[in-house]
């Protein structure tokens, strides 16, 4: 196992899965249409009109997604609580802006960075559990129908931009990070395996989430964790969302966790959001563990990492 990086993940990782909740400005450092490009959602009739087919309850990771505004809106502590997002006004027109794609020639790295949704109540209340086979690659195990909607809605966007950039770049790639937060999270996992089936099988994958929740049954899970060497998930201790769907669904979580602490506090809004509950939490991680001292080897007071969470 490749060890986690805690300053990679702090310094490097966590600005593009904050920065892929705005639409209007690519991460820092990067430049739209140059070398960060949008992940844009499938508003197609076509799309649209299968949509109406289902269970509204399957749909609602996917409409709180079109829900959220083109910018951030939880920036600070006081904007992160459960009575500021719910007082928050809704997107008057569909968010297609779900993440972006970025060049980092400079390291030969390509990054996907999903973003969630700020309004994560609205998919949480009277969430349902229901699977569907994973349909990017038939036979490879059954996932969460809601996210898997959510993933189909992208998936041309992911791939049409990733088969450019590879096709431009591919003698000096090296490697493909994939992060997200919350939803976001849940798309790295199902994206992953579709993009290192054909697209990126000889760059080397890692993926960093933050407050993913649960998204496959056993068979998915054993297959990402054959392919996929290096999957951290950094889940903060009082965050409710990893721990769903539950595993008296029989869901599981793919790769490691990795625990961190914002500190103690009864909104979930507060555990849940980057700016509160995720960039404290891998601060803290990172002051309670020096790199010289993961580096020698000195036992930690406590696990580190683990399939627990």
């Amino acid at each position: 196992m490749i060890p986690f990086d805690g300053q990679f993940a702090q310094n490097y990782v966590y600005p593009f899965a904050f920065g892929a909740y705005n639409a209007e400005d690519a991460p820092p450092g990067y430049a739209k249409n140059t070398n960060a490009f949008e992940i844009l959602a499938d508003l197609s009739p076509a799309f649209q009109a299968r949509l109406t087919t289902m269970d509204p309850r399957h749909r609602k990771p996917y409409d709180a997604m079109l829900a959220h505004p083109r910018r951030p809106r939880i920036t600070d502590a006081s904007k992160a609580t459960s009575a500021a997002v719910q007082a928050m006004p809704r997107s008057p027109q569909p968010n297609q802006h779900f993440g972006w794609i970025c060049l980092d020639s400079a390291n030969n790295r390509l990054i996907v960075s999903f973003r969630g949704t700020e309004y994560f109540r609205d998919w949480l209340d009277d969430f349902d559990f229901a699977p569907a086979p994973y349909s990017p690659i038939p036979g490879r195990g059954t996932v969460h129908q809601g996210f898997l909607i959510v993933y189909e809605a992208v998936r041309e966007s992911v791939r049409a931009t990733l088969s450019t950039l590879i096709a431009c770049k591919a003698a000096g790639l090296k490697e493909i990070l994939i992060t997200g937060h919350s939803l976001g999270g849940a798309l790295c996992a199902l994206s992953a395996l579709d993009i290192l089936n054909d697209l990126a099988g000889n760059l080397a994958p890692i993926v960093y989430t933050w407050a993913e929740p649960r998204v496959g049954h056993p068979d998915f899970v054993h297959f990402f964790d054959t392919r996929v060497n290096i999957c951290y998930r950094m889940v903060n201790l009082w965050d409710v969302v990893p721990h769903l769907p539950p595993v008296l669904a029989l869901y599981e979580h793919e790769g490691s966790s990795l625990h961190i602490d914002s500190g103690f506090t009864l909104d979930i809004v507060h555990n849940h959001v980057l700016v509160t509950g995720y960039a404290p939490g891998i601060a803290k991680w990172n002051q309670d563990h020096p790199a010289k001292l993961t580096r020698l080897g000195v036992a930690p007071q406590f696990p580190l990492v683990g399939k627990s969470a």
